[in-house]
């Protein structure tokens, strides 16, 4: 019996470790496949979890935490409408009809990963705070360069992302205490405000638990990967014109430009306008 509690426990773990990565795999392959580019251009827009990031200026929003539930059987990956963006300071803000609806609910069969409606996953993104940031809104950005585009020269922001998954079947416990554990921050929990003191409302009070460490108290089996991710943009150079080579009729002077870069800029071989 011990051994198959055992067996039981690592087959858990597993389900929960793979369901997890797969969420944050997901969030990757939206970034560097080309065949996701109406995705990654909603997840980098003002309106996406990164995008939200960029868009605000340097410092107004680090530490904020936006909050969803990973749903791979819908046919778009995130909406802001279905997240919460969380603050340190306690407060939910209402962004591109974002509100209450980014928490994972056990009483929706839509909100599970798969259909049989075992494993839930509920992500946090943020952009986590640093001593070095600069004091001035875009003032890590250097000049003549987006931040929040497919420009070559794009800044590099970082991000982290929670994705904890969590069996709710397995426990004991009732919808609304998980919920309770959902809506816990991700990391950093004694600096984000969970309310105000009963007997002196000048004093806020704090969360003394992360999610996770809510859920394990709780006794829902739960498994969180961290992620740690960097934008960047590949810079890749083209030389459009072959210099030296031979010259004929119409290009006398050889120099004519390349293949690739007559398509990338709807020009004839001699530089003219296709």
């Amino acid at each position: 019996m011990t051994s198959l509690r055992l067996a039981t426990s690592d087959q858990v773990d597993t389900l929960l470790l793979t369901t997890s990565d797969t969420a944050n795999k997901n969030i990757e392959n939206i970034i560097n496949d080309p065949d996701y580019s109406s995705e990654k251009a909603n997840i980098l827009g003002s309106l996406g979890f990164f995008g939200y990031f960029l868009n605000t200026g340097a410092t107004s929003n680090r530490g904020d935490q936006i909050l969803f539930c990973y749903r791979p059987r819908q046919s778009y990956f995130f909406k802001m409408s279905e997240a919460t963006v969380t603050t340190p300071s306690g407060q939910s803000k209402l962004i591109g009809g974002a509100g209450s609806g980014g928490f994972c609910r056990p009483s929706q069969a839509s909100d599970f990963v798969n259909a049989r409606q075992n494993v839930m996953t509920q992500v946090s993104v943020t952009r986590p705070n640093t001593q070095s940031l600069p004091v001035t809104p875009f003032g890590n950005v250097p000049l003549e360069i987006t931040i929040n585009s497919d420009d070559a020269t794009s800044s590099s922001p970082s991000f982290r992302i929670h994705s904890t998954s969590f069996l709710p079947a397995l426990s004991n416990v009732s919808d609304d205490k998980i919920t309770e554990c959902l809506k816990k921050p991700s990391e950093n929990a004694a600096s984000f405000v969970a309310g105000v003191d009963e007997d002196d409302s000048t004093q806020n009070i704090y969360f003394g638990e992360t999610r996770n460490e809510c859920l394990a108290k709780i006794g829902v089996p739960a498994k969180v990967l961290v992620k740690e991710a960097k934008l960047e943009n590949d810079v890749n150079s083209e030389n459009c014109i072959d210099y030296g080579e031979g010259g004929n009729e119409e290009n006398e002077g050889g120099n004519e430009i390349t293949e690739k870069c007559q398509e990338l800029l709807g020009l004839t071989p001699t530089g003219k306008i296709a």
